[in-house]
């Protein structure tokens, strides 16, 4: 924890980049789940690297995952799910999330139109809640700024609600993002990369500083 503010690293696809951002202070860190993704690995890949990875919280991140690459998935003994879905349509698998993993352990990502709002639904049966830019033709990983005002009147509506600020953070940026969103907790990916998949670790190192407000 930086001065207060959680930091995750999501789109880790090797060791060494989740040694990189162990040492920048990462509280947790991501492994993308979704084939579609230029930074998603398989389950057979981290299956092969895992034992390489430093001690830490690790989150696994899918997209509308079945109950079955769900129970897979915990099977690499991960310690939080993240799981992204349409926030317009009913998933038939919401109930199954949280009987999978348990509502401690799973957060809940809607992609989240701005015109809309956290549904009554998902209040019930998640406690942490990621909200990251909405793209129409992506889950995410668009590296696009997104409503930081809107998040902070969604956290202060839900108090008792963990949420977590993504969408194009970068060591620009992100000390102005905390203090326009409120957010304690915040989510990096694109922004401390290379290219595609590939962490720097002195973006990560600047970010961090950044966040020493």
């Amino acid at each position: 924890m930086l001065d207060g503010i959680q930091l995750k690293v999501c789109g880790i696809t090797s060791p060494a980049d989740a040694h990189a951002a162990a040492a920048a202070g990462a509280d947790y860190l991501g492994f993308i789940f979704y084939p579609k993704s230029p930074r998603g690995v398989s389950v057979e890949r981290f299956a092969a690297f895992a034992a390489q990875l430093p001690a830490g919280k690790k989150v696994a991140v899918t997209v509308e995952p079945t109950p079955v690459d769900l129970a897979r998935l915990t099977a690499l003994g991960f310690d939080f799910f993240q799981v992204h879905f349409k926030a317009d349509e009913a998933s038939p698998h919401l109930l199954s999330w949280v009987e999978t993993v348990g509502r401690a352990r799973l957060w809940l990502a809607p992609k989240l139109p701005p015109e809309a709002d956290v549904k009554r639904e998902w209040l019930k049966v998640a406690d942490t809640f990621l909200l990251d830019t909405f793209h129409a033709d992506k889950f995410g990983g668009s590296g696009e700024v997104g409503d930081w005002s809107r998040f902070q009147r969604i956290q202060a509506a839900h108090p008792r609600k963990t949420w977590i600020l993504s969408g194009g953070l970068n060591p620009g940026n992100v000390a102005a993002a905390v203090a326009a969103s409120g957010a304690k907790f915040i989510d990096v990916n694109s922004g401390v990369e290379s290219s595609p998949g590939a962490k720097d670790p002195a973006k990560l190192k600047t970010l961090a500083a950044a966040l020493h407000l």
